[in-house]
């Protein structure tokens, strides 16, 4: 079976204050979560798991009450342990032969149909890659011609590539590992860490998206022109 699973329990403090969960920043008539989910659907992963925090009612009520998508949305509500838990959360509930696919809530991106992409290439992690024009922001992906993952370098100054993650998928039955190899980390576990150690003893997978754009609305300066971003690409 495949299912989503969208992290959705930061605080969004690069954001703030804007005086609601950052996931509800309206980006041309709809909250920023909802292209994610959209695109969710369009690849047919259409029961997504919603992982939040106790605190972020505004965003659990918004989407169980108003949203279209309520009706594929399941939520849980969790201690914030950051990224690696927020996607890795729904396992506990799941097969080990099920996929989970992931994206962060607070981007969007083109082209729209990126998931199926991801959903083609066969392997236990998958890596959806977008040239955003500024990867030493992110997590920048090296593959080789086969699409194998070769390195992921984490907000590095100067990156080997300008390709960088914004989506991907997993197999519920790598999640022991990938939690055990962020556990094995020195200092804040990272989620972009954990799976490059992961691609390094398991052969894993980076599906370039050309002619990508990708634009993350988590820094005011972004959110700015987040509209302009929408209506350049919707096009």
């Amino acid at each position: 079976m495949l299912y989503g699973s969208i992290p959705a329990g930061g605080l969004g403090t690069r954001l703030q204050p804007i005086g609601f969960s950052k996931e509800l920043a309206p980006v041309n008539g709809r909250a920023v979560i909802e292209y994610l989910i959209e695109r969710l659907l369009l690849a047919g992963v259409d029961k997504i798991f919603i992982n939040t925090a106790e605190d972020k009612t505004d965003l659990i009520r918004y989407l169980s009450t108003k949203s279209i998508y309520k009706d594929n949305l399941i939520y849980l509500v969790r201690e914030r342990r950051g990224l690696l838990d927020g996607i890795v959360k729904p396992a506990e509930f799941l097969r080990s032969d099920d996929e989970l696919f992931f994206g962060l809530p607070d981007t969007i991106w083109y082209p729209a149909t990126a998931y199926q992409k991801v959903r083609a290439q066969k392997g236990n992690l998958v890596l959806g890659l977008f040239d955003t024009g500024t990867p030493e922001r992110f997590d920048s992906v090296v593959t080789d011609s086969n699409n194998k993952i070769l390195s992921i370098d984490v907000k590095v100054a100067h990156p080997k590539t300008k390709w960088t993650w914004a989506i991907g998928k997993l197999k519920v039955g790598i999640v022991p590992e990938l939690v055990r190899l962020a556990q094995a980390q020195t200092g804040t576990p990272l989620f972009g860490s954990a799976m490059h150690a992961y691609s390094i003893a398991s052969p894993s997978f980076g599906v370039k998206i050309e002619d990508s754009s990708c634009l993350d609305i988590g820094e005011p300066r972004d959110y700015r022109i987040a509209e302009q971003f929408v209506h350049d690409h919707a096009q």
